[in-house]
């Protein structure tokens, strides 16, 4: 068994940065009306639009996608969390004051903070750490395997939790600051509210949470609310009431966000607004750190990639700064390591693939006329698609009969069971690791038990170097690990994305509640310019 392993991802909606059709941007290309900025709100609400439903109930111990964040981190708290406003990894207190980890990485050592309380008032203490661990690792849903590694929780005082793992693992503060990681829930709420599904049901319409909102009112697809926790013990907003309408069509988002009935709307517009919002002054634009990239895999089980040759010489005639400045444009940089962006400090994890289109133009002269390729990409993504038809217009000019295929996410999740019901190569628009350990990423994007490695393009050898590092945090593993994987051709990270948010004029704070692991923001440090 590996240490820590993840499990197969439902994170459907995890690869939308856009989700609006071109067309129907074009329709709203232009803010319209007067450039006076919109008013801010004298009531005391804060009103952030959602582009389609949260998919999923907004219980932390089921929840696995990335629309719904903005719920889950605003009404619960983990013990720690990835440090707000900076472009790198860094873990930062939250429920947790300070902590120890022995030298063989199984025992972490947690002081709690003092005076916090549930929701429901019952106060926090070391008993709701353990609580909360156990009823993730029986609930098993979600990101389920960060805690199912843990051997015990003591708790020799009502301020310390001391939890043992069953084997080493330098990645655990990392699952614990994960936006998906094990949040601090209410035990005497779990045990009051347990029905017949560890309070499962309840939790659907209700929180347990020690965050700054709480989950006040929850409308599928239609709204959900959030109201200010009056005794929360860390900093307050303006904001007593946070309501989050949901938007089936982008355009409709857009309209009300132009019109000021809409605050802010994160991550949710595809590039193609940029030249709308951005330098706008009637409203703020920011582009924010994450570690999500765009990324390019092949499918060696089609009969276009089965071999090595073919692989490396596609990966060549990719052209990374055509498709981030054609198409990704102020919101992404050019990938030029394997792993997310800053991830392995040293940058010994290069991508080393040079662009060279003559090697592919070669290669496909030596090919049967009429060789056909798909390329896909996700169907609710503008921007993987319009990679997707840059890619395919190349691989035309070289006499491949290639073309662009969108497809459902619930699809694209379903190749890891039979690749050869998926495209001969996949572009995907926007996806990143649950967190900043390059475990999290290496195993989820190159491991075949990943999840996300749609195709099962697997070399052992990088498995077994991902799971002998993840013990130790040895960097140069990970980074070994790395270029065995790209030797495959299998695979190719094609940019550094950013988390876009448009917002109001007023509205103050965004860098300051954003931190790089969520595409979402803490509600609490946001406010109103003066």
């Amino acid at each position: 068994m590996k240490n820590a392993p993840l499990t197969t991802k439902t994170r459907g909606v995890i690869a939308a940065l856009a989700v609006i059709p071109l067309l129907a941007l074009a329709a709203c290309s232009s803010s319209g009306g007067s450039n006076t900025a919109n008013p801010a709100p004298t009531d005391g609400v804060l009103t952030v639009g959602l582009l389609g439903d949260i998919g999923q109930p907004p219980d932390p111990d089921i929840y696995y996608a990335n629309n719904g964040l903005a719920i889950v981190l605003n009404t619960y708290e983990g013990l720690v969390q990835y440090q707000n406003n900076v472009d790198t990894v860094k873990i930062a207190p939250r429920l947790a004051t300070k902590w120890t980890v022995n030298k063989a990485n199984t025992v972490y050592t947690f002081t709690l903070r003092s005076g916090v309380t549930f929701h429901d008032g019952t106060k926090f203490t070391s008993e709701a750490v353990k609580a909360s661990f156990d009823r993730r690792n029986t609930v098993k849903g979600g990101a389920a395997y960060m805690t199912a590694g843990i051997k015990s929780v003591a708790t020799p005082d009502d301020l310390t939790a001391v939890v043992t793992l069953k084997k080493a693992n330098s990645a655990f503060l990392d699952y614990l600051a994960s936006p998906f990681g094990p949040k601090m829930e209410s035990p005497t709420g779990l045990e009051k509210n347990a029905g017949s599904d560890n309070a499962q049901t309840y939790l659907q319409t209700h929180d347990l949470g020690t965050g700054p909102y709480e989950l006040t009112s929850a409308k599928t697809g239609t709204k959900y609310e959030l109201t200010q926790y009056d005794g929360y013990w860390g900093t307050k907003s303006p904001f007593t009431k946070v309501d989050l309408p949901v938007y089936s069509d982008a355009s409709a988002l857009q309209l009300a966000f132009d019109s000021g009935d809409v605050s802010a709307i994160v991550a949710a517009l595809p590039s193609s607004s940029l030249t709308k919002y951005d330098g706008n002054d009637k409203f703020n634009s920011d582009f924010l750190p994450t570690l999500q990239s765009a990324l390019l895999t092949v499918n060696p089980s089609k009969e276009f990639f089965a071999n090595k040759e073919a692989r490396t010489a596609f990966m060549q005639s990719i052209n990374q700064k055509q498709l981030v400045k054609e198409v990704l444009g102020a919101r992404s940089s050019v990938a030029t390591t394997l792993y997310a962006k800053g991830m392995i400090a040293d940058g010994s994890d290069k991508q080393n693939i040079s662009y060279d289109p003559t090697v592919f133009a070669a290669y496909a002269k030596t090919l049967p006329a009429g060789t056909a390729m798909t390329v896909g990409y996700a169907s609710d993504n503008t921007n993987a698609q319009a990679m997707a038809n840059i890619v395919t217009a190349n691989l035309q000019n070289d006499g491949i009969k290639a073309t662009a295929q969108g497809y459902p996410t619930s699809q694209v999740f379903g190749w890891a069971s039979d690749p050869t019901k998926g495209p001969d190569a996949f572009i995907d628009g926007n996806n990143g690791p649950d967190g900043g350990s390059p475990y999290m990423w290496g195993h989820v994007f190159w491991d075949k038990t990943g999840g996300i490695n749609y195709f099962l393009c697997d070399s052992p050898s990088t498995d077994a170097d991902l799971n002998e590092a993840v013990a130790t945090g040895d960097t140069s593993l990970y980074a070994k690990a790395a270029q065995t994987y790209s030797a495959t051709g299998c695979y190719m990270n094609l940019s550094y994305n950013k988390d876009w948010v448009v917002s109001q004029k007023w509205l103050t704070g965004v860098a300051e509640a954003h931190n790089i692991g969520a595409n979402e923001l803490d509600f609490s440090k946001l406010g109103i310019a003066k």
